[in-house]
């Protein structure tokens, strides 16, 4: 049975479910599986230059823990402008990257593999344009909360 993970997106009304990639990156979709023993709080980042992709970041660890970089990704980065929507991208300890939408604009590596894909990419588009309208227009804090879905 599918692996999946539940994307809360604060002052959201709908809930987004993801199947893990466990078949293609079952390194890092198992590192993000363990991650979410308990349910992760994030904070967003949503960049004006990077069209529809916000990042997560939760609260790190008080040691040392991987993190990818655009210079020294994690795993099989591809360009953010090439990935499909509806991804879900593990960029390190309790950080993801949520590509939502058909436009995104950066020519550079992700921090790391996709490590799921959205079940309902249009629920996912109309979350990330939440996401977005928080950080352009109201200026309010936005949160996401990942967890295990079924489990």
């Amino acid at each position: 049975m599918a692996r999946k993970i539940r994307i809360e997106v604060s002052g959201f009304d709908e809930i987004v479910t993801a199947t893990l990639a466990d078949d293609d990156e079952p390194e890092y979709a198992s590192a993000l599986w363990d991650e979410l023993a308990e349910p992760v709080k994030m904070w967003t980042v949503h960049t004006a230059s990077t069209g529809d992709w916000f990042i997560g970041r939760g609260r790190p660890s008080a040691k040392a823990m991987a993190l990818g970089t655009q210079a020294a990704p994690l795993g099989k980065a591809e360009m953010m402008c090439d990935i499909a929507p509806g991804a879900v991208v593990y960029n390190g300890h309790l950080q993801l990257g949520f590509g939502y939408g058909p436009d995104v604009t950066e020519p550079l590596p992700t921090h790391g593999p996709v490590v799921a894909r959205v079940d309902d990419t249009e629920a996912y588009y109309r979350a990330g344009l939440h996401v977005c309208d928080s950080h352009f227009r109201t200026h309010e804090l936005v949160t996401v909360t990942v967890s295990r879905e079924g489990v």
